[in-house]
C-alpha cells in the first residue's frame, strides 16, 4: 500500500508525462465524462485531486471553485490551464482538508478515490466539508463484480499501484459508504461496471 509521501513522489515523477498516459482515454471517453461530472455541480465547489486541470474547461460558468492536490508537479501542469477558469488552487492532503466544516455546495472527484492512500477517510473529509443538503460526485475505476474482470485487475494493481501510485481494484462504493456519504445515484460508463459514476449525500 502506498503512502501519502508514496503517492506525492510518484505523481510528482510523472505529472510532465500524466497527459500523455491517459491521452487515448481522456479523448475517447473521459472528456466527455468529465462534461457530464460538472453538469451536476453547483452552489460552490471543491474540486479534491485537480490533478492536471483537465475538469477546468468543464466548470460552470460563474462557478466558485476551490481546486486542490497532493503534489506540486501535478499543479503546475494545471497551471496552464487555470487562465481558462476562474479557481483558487491550493496545494493539500484530501486526507486533511484545511477548511472548516460544511462549506461547500459540491465536492467533486475524478479518479481520485484509486490514488488517496486511505480512501475511507478522504471520503470523510469530503462529507465534513459539505454542507448537509450538498452533494459528493465522484467518477471512478473501480473493482468489478464479474470475476474475470476483477481477475485482471488484480493482476495489473501491483503494477498501477507501484509504479503510479492508483489502484484499480477497489471497492469505492463500500469505501464512499464507509466514509459516511449515501450512495444516491450509481451510474455505470464503460467497461461493465468499472467506470462509474456516483452521486453520494453526506449522512450528517
Amino acid at each position: 500500500m502506498n503512502t501519502t509521501k508514496d503517492t506525492l513522489r510518484k505523481y510528482n515523477r510523472y505529472s510532465h508525462v500524466y497527459d500523455l498516459f491517459e491521452w487515448v482515454m481522456e479523448h475517447i471517453a473521459f472528456k466527455k465524462w468529465r462534461k457530464v461530472v460538472f453538469s451536476k455541480v453547483d452552489g460552490k465547489c471543491l474540486e479534491v485531486g485537480l490533478g492536471t486541470g483537465k475538469n477546468f474547461d468543464h466548470y460552470p460558468e460563474n462557478a466558485q471553485i476551490v481546486a486542490i492536490d497532493l503534489s506540486p508537479g501535478m499543479m503546475g501542469k494545471a497551471k496552464g490551464r487555470a487562465a481558462k477558469a476562474d479557481v483558487e488552487m491550493v496545494v493539500m492532503d484530501a486526507q486533511h482538508l484545511a477548511f472548516k466544516d460544511n462549506v461547500f455546495d459540491s465536492v467533486v472527484m475524478t479518479f481520485v478515490l484509486c490514488s488517496v492512500p486511505d480512501p475511507v477517510k478522504g471520503v470523510e473529509e469530503c462529507v465534513r466539508v459539505c454542507k448537509p443538503e450538498g452533494k459528493i460526485i465522484d467518477l471512478e475505476h473501480v473493482r468489478s463484480k464479474y470475476r474475470i474482470i476483477a481477475f485482471m485487475e488484480e493482476l495489473m494493481n501491483p503494477i498501477t499501484s507501484g509504479f503510479f501510485g492508483f489502484n484499480v481494484n477497489r471497492n469505492t462504493r463500500s469505501n464512499i459508504e464507509a466514509g459516511g456519504a449515501i450512495v444516491v445515484d450509481d451510474h455505470k460508463f464503460a467497461f461493465f461496471d468499472v467506470f462509474r459514476l456516483f452521486i453520494s449525500k453526506p449522512n450528517k
